[in-house]
């Protein structure tokens, strides 16, 4: 199955979507980079290795955000623009396998393995967006 068509199923647009090579010009200038696996994260720190405490995987971000209290007072763009050194602060191996931070990449795979895949991905995703949105509401 394609990613696209999943993504469809799920009412999910990847229409303006389009992939392209991750180079050092995308990372050096990104206050934070996610990735899938921990491999992809170690591929990003080699292209960029200044990249190092800013780089982690989308679970790990998002098991540990949670424990990461926003600046007080700022607006979204400035919160997230110094989350990345904030969030290094309580980084720490998952607690329960080395794989628990990796999303498993379902290419050439089953479609079983696609759904598994959306099910790591969404959690993480709600987590990022529920922090979000319970300190903007502070913010305000």
């Amino acid at each position: 199955m394609q990613v696209r068509r999943f993504a469809e199923q799920r009412d999910v647009s990847l229409s303006d979507f389009a992939s392209t090579r991750l180079g050092p010009e995308h990372i050096e200038d990104a206050d934070l980079v996610l990735t899938m696996e921990r491999s992809h994260r170690s591929a990003v720190v080699q292209l960029a290795p200044a990249a190092l405490r800013r780089t982690f995987t989308l679970r790990e971000f998002a098991r540990i955000l949670p424990l990461v209290p926003p600046e007080s007072r700022t607006q979204p763009a400035q919160r997230w623009h110094s989350l990345a050194a904030l969030t290094q602060r309580y980084r720490r191996p998952a607690p329960d396998s080395q794989t628990a931070d990796d999303v498993i990449d379902p290419y050439g795979r089953s479609d079983a393995v696609y759904t598994e895949m959306f099910d790591q991905m969404v959690p993480a995703l709600d987590s990022l967006i529920s922090w979000e949105r319970r300190f903007s509401a502070d913010a305000t």
